[in-house]
C-alpha cells in the first residue's frame, strides 16, 4: 500500500516520524514524504526507506499558495497512484485533504497535532476553528495525538467521535526511552562540564523547561513564578533553565525579555541538537511545563523518561502527559500556582519517587517498541 504524508515543514517528519517510517516500510508500506524543500532529507530517507518529494507547502493561510500546493499534490497523487494521503499540521493538512478529495483517494487521514485556535481571539479564532472543521470534514479518518484533544474536538463540533482515533495512550508514535532518553547513557563528566559552562553549579534546585520560549508555552507565568519562589525561599539557591530559544512568531513582550535578562539565575541554553537534549534534562531537578495548549506534551514524556518529576498544566494535550501524584503534579496557569508547585518539589524524596515512576510509565505506555506496533494496527484498521 502506497502512502503519501504531507507536511508543511520537513522538521515535523524528522521530529515525530524518524524511525517510525522505517518500521512501517518494514511492514510492507511504501511511503512518500512531501514538504517544502529542506536540508538532511537524503539522510532521513535513507534511514527510513522512504522517498521525499519537495513541493511548496505553505505554513500560513495564503489562498494563492494553497491553490498552487493543491495542484502540485494532485499531480503527485495521480502520478504515484496513492492508496492513502495523510495530512499534518493545519495548512499542510488542508492542502493534502483538498487534493486527496479532488483525486478521489479513498483513504484521507488528518493527523491532528494540536488546535492552535484555542489560544487565539476574535476573527483569527473563528477562521482557524472553521478551517479545522473543514479539514476534518474532508478526511475519512482523524488521528488525534491525545485523548484530551479528541474530547475537545467533539465538544467543539469539529468532527464526529466515530471518525477519530488515538494511538494507545497518545502521541504520534512515542519516544525512544532506550537509546536516547535514558539516564543510564549519560556521561557524568560531560554533564558536569555542561553544567559548569551554564553556571548551574552549587545550586540547591534547578527548575527547567524545554521548548519554544513564547507566550503559548506559559513562559511569562513561569518567569513570574520563579521570581516569586526566589523571594519566598531566599535561603534556597535556585536556577531556572530554558532549554530552547525565543520564538518570534509568538514572542514574549520586551518587558518580559528584560525581566529574564535581569535575573542572573535564569539561564537560556539556545537551540540544542536533539541528541544533546537528554544532557539538559539531566541537569534539572524539576521539569515545569505551564503550556496553554498542546497536541501532546512530548517534552514532558522526554523529561519523565529521564526520571524527572513534572509540574504540568491541565491544558488539553498537557493533561494526558502525567499521572497525578504518581509521575507529577498539576499546576494552574498562574504564577501563584506554579510557585506553590515549585515549593512542594523541594522535597527530594518526592522528586525521586515521581521521577522513577515517570520513567516506568514511559517505558510501559510510550516507548517506540510499544507504540509502533499500535500505529501499524491502526493503519490496518482505518485503511481500506
Amino acid at each position: 500500500m502506497k502512502l503519501i504524508h504531507v507536511f508543511s515543514i520537513f522538521g515535523t517528519a524528522e521530529s515525530f516520524f524518524d524511525g517510525q517510517f522505517k518500521y512501517l516500510t518494514d511492514q510492507g508500506y511504501e511511503i512518500v514524504v512531501v514538504s517544502s524543500d529542506a536540508p538532511n532529507t537524503d539522510a532521513f530517507c535513507k534511514r527510513n526507506g522512504v522517498r521525499f518529494v519537495p513541493l511548496n507547502i505553505p505554513r500560513s493561510v495564503s489562498p494563492m499558495a494553497i491553490v498552487k500546493a493543491v495542484k502540485s499534490i494532485c499531480s503527485l497523487i495521480r502520478k504515484e497512484k496513492a492508496d492513502a494521503v495523510f495530512g499534518h499540521t493545519p495548512v499542510g493538512a488542508l492542502c493534502a485533504m483538498i487534493a486527496a478529495r479532488l483525486c478521489g483517494v479513498k483513504n484521507r487521514v488528518y493527523y491532528r497535532h494540536g488546535l492552535i485556535y484555542t489560544t487565539m481571539k476574535g476573527l483569527k479564532h473563528t477562521i482557524f476553528k472553521a478551517e479545522e472543521k473543514f479539514v476534518a470534514s474532508l478526511a475519512t479518518s482523524v488521528i488525534n495525538v491525545s485523548h484530551s484533544l479528541s474530547k475537545l474536538a467533539v465538544a467543539d463540533g469539529l468532527n464526529e467521535a466515530e471518525k477519530q482515533y488515538v494511538i494507545g495512550h497518545g502521541t504520534c508514535g512515542g519516544v525512544d526511552a532506550h537509546n536516547i532518553f535514558n539516564p543510564s547513557l549519560i556521561d557524568k563528566d560531560k554533564l558536569t562540564f555542561l553544567k559548569e559552562k551554564l553556571g548551574l553549579v552549587n545550586v540547591n534546585v534547578i527548575f527547567g523547561f524545554c521548548g519554544r520560549i513564547c507566550n503559548d508555552k506559559g513562559i511569562p507565568e513561569l518567569v513570574d513564578a520563579f521570581e516569586m519562589f526566589q523571594k519566598s525561599h531566599s535561603n534556597v539557591k535556585s536556577k531556572l533553565l530554558f532549554i530552547g530559544a525565543f520564538d518570534t512568531r509568538d514572542d514574549v513582550s520586551e518587558d518580559k525579555k528584560q525581566q529574564i535578562e535581569a535575573n542572573q539565575d535564569i539561564v537560556i541554553s539556545g537551540y540544542i541538537d536533539k541528541v544533546e537534549i537528554p544532557y539538559y534534562y539531566s541537569m534539572l531537578d524539576v521539569f515545569v511545563f505551564p503550556s496553554h495548549r498542546e497536541g501532546f506534551g512530548m517534552c514532558v514524556l522526554e523529561a519523565s523518561a529521564m526520571e524527572k518529576p513534572i509540574l504540568n498544566s491541565r491544558a488539553h494535550g498537557c493533561v494526558d502527559a502525567i499521572v497525578e501524584h504518581k509521575t507529577g503534579e498539576y499546576i494552574d496557569l498562574s504564577a501563584e500556582s506554579i510557585c506553590e508547585g515549585m515549593g512542594k518539589m523541594l522535597d527530594v524524596n518526592l522528586r525521586n519517587i515521581l521521577g522513577k515512576n515517570g520513567r516506568k510509565c514511559v517505558l510501559e505506555w510510550y516507548d517506540f517498541k510499544v507504540m509502533w506496533p499500535l500505529v501499524d494496527d491502526l493503519y490496518k484498521k482505518i485503511l481500506r
